[in-house]
């Protein structure tokens, strides 16, 4: 078996632009939202007030939420009667 080569890219200055769109990009204080069955993220994205907080879906069951909006979902989530589990690192 042939050994994985890992590519190295030397880092860019902050505030540059990305130009390589396979290089990760690391966010500070971003705030996820995982579910345990994706038919829940697919009902979150139904609610309209939910789905325009909703930045972007990395998965079928992990999104992430617009800056300044966690606070808010979880709220809403408590109002739908959902037991949301807050992780603040």
């Amino acid at each position: 078996m042939k050994p994985t080569r890992l590519r190295l890219v030397p880092p860019q200055p902050l505030g540059a632009e990305v130009t390589d769109p396979t290089r990760p990009v690391l966010h500070a204080n971003l705030t996820v939202i995982e579910v345990s069955d994706p038919i829940l993220l697919q009902t979150l994205r139904a609610d309209r007030r939910v789905s325009a907080a909703i930045l972007a879906q990395l998965s079928e069951c992990v999104a992430v939420i617009q800056p300044g909006l966690g606070e808010w979902v979880i709220k809403q989530l408590l109002k739908a009667g959902h037991t949301p589990k807050v992780i603040d690192a």
